[in-house]
């Protein structure tokens, strides 16, 4: 009987054990969560503000009216004349 007495106390111990670093855990868990939620929203924010700079740095310049050349044979397709 003595030895199954040791090792309750032992089982006790390592309850105990368990329980107080359990408790540290619950203490710095909030501090952790918070360290780890600023991390996520840094990179998110970057991630956007990376996206927003590669947005305008691939926008054309701004819009501006051209001549287009039209050729003979695609003027006379056009009026009907090259009908094949």
């Amino acid at each position: 009987m003595r030895r199954s007495g040791l090792g309750m106390e032992q089982v006790i111990e390592h309850l105990l054990n368990a329980e107080r670093l359990l408790g540290q855990l619950e203490q710095h868990q909030a501090k952790k969560h918070v360290r780890n939620g600023i991390k996520e929203w840094l990179l998110a924010s970057r991630s956007i503000v990376d996206s927003v700079i590669d947005a305008l740095e691939d926008e054309p310049g701004t819009p501006s009216a051209r001549k287009i050349k039209i050729s003979d044979e695609c003027e006379d397709s056009l009026k009907g004349k090259d009908r094949r």
